[in-house]
C-alpha cells in the first residue's frame, strides 16, 4: 500500500511538474509573441530602410555619372532684354530619360537585396544593454520588392547679392515590400539628391515661372 501511495505521489508530482513546464513554455512563447516580435519588426524595418536608402543613393549617383547630363541639358534660363531672368524652362526629353534611367537602376540595386538575412540575438531585443549579444540567435529572411516614384525639381537658393543658385534635384519615393511575412510593415524611403546646378548672376523677379518636371 505504501509503495502504491508513493508511486501515486510521484506520479502526481510528475504531472504538476509537466503542467508547470507547459505553462512556462506558453508564458515564454506569449512573451516572444507580444514583446520580442514587435522589436524584431521595428529593427527589420530600420535595417530595410537603411539598405534601401544606400541602394537608392548608389543608383542615383551611378546614373548621373554615366549619363553626364549638364545643367544646360536639363534646363534653359531665359533672360529679358535688360539681362534679367524671366523664366527657367525644362528639357522634357532629357529629364524623362534621367527619371527612367534612375528608376531602372534603383530597381536593379534593390534587386540585389533579395533574400537578405538578418540575425538578432534574443538579448538585443529585450531593451537591456547588458543583454546585447547574448542568448539564442533569431534569423529573419526577407525578400525585397519595391515600388519607385521619381520626380525632378529645380530649387533656387540665394548665393549672395544678385546671385542665385539653381539646383536641379531628383526626388525618390520608394516603398519597400518585405514580402517574406505579411506581418512585417512596408518600409518607406524618401530621399532627394542634387543632379546639376548653376549660378545665376543678375536680379531675380519676385515671381519666376519654373517649369514643373514630370
Amino acid at each position: 500500500m505504501r509503495i502504491r501511495r508513493m508511486w501515486r505521489r510521484k506520479k502526481s508530482r510528475g504531472r504538476k511538474i509537466f503542467v508547470t513546464s507547459v505553462m512556462l513554455v506558453i508564458v515564454f512563447l506569449s512573451y516572444i509573441e507580444f514583446q520580442i516580435q514587435p522589436s524584431v519588426m521595428d529593427l527589420t524595418e530600420i535595417k530595410a530602410q537603411t539598405l534601401a536608402t544606400e541602394a537608392i543613393n548608389t543608383a542615383v549617383n551611378k546614373t548621373v555619372d554615366s549619363m553626364k547630363l549638364t545643367y544646360d541639358e536639363l534646363a534653359d534660363i531665359k533672360y529679358t532684354s535688360d539681362n534679367k531672368v524671366s523664366s527657367i524652362s525644362t528639357n522634357t526629353v532629357n529629364v524623362n530619360k534621367l527619371k527612367a534611367a534612375v528608376s531602372l537602376e534603383i530597381q536593379n540595386q534593390l534587386q540585389e537585396l533579395q533574400h537578405r538575412e538578418f540575425n538578432y540575438y534574443l538579448g538585443d531585443l529585450t531593451g537591456f544593454e547588458l543583454l546585447n549579444g547574448l542568448g539564442p540567435s533569431l534569423n529573419v529572411r526577407l525578400n525585397f520588392s519595391s515600388s519607385v516614384e521619381t520626380d525632378v525639381k529645380n530649387k533656387l537658393e540665394s548665393a549672395g547679392i544678385n546671385q542665385t543658385q539653381s539646383i536641379i534635384e531628383i526626388h525618390v519615393l520608394a516603398e519597400i515590400f518585405l514580402t517574406s511575412d505579411e506581418e512585417y510593415p512596408n518600409a518607406v524611403v524618401e530621399t532627394t539628391l542634387p543632379v546639376a546646378q548653376t549660378l545665376i548672376v543678375g536680379e531675380m523677379p519676385n515671381y519666376l515661372p519654373i517649369a514643373r518636371y514630370y
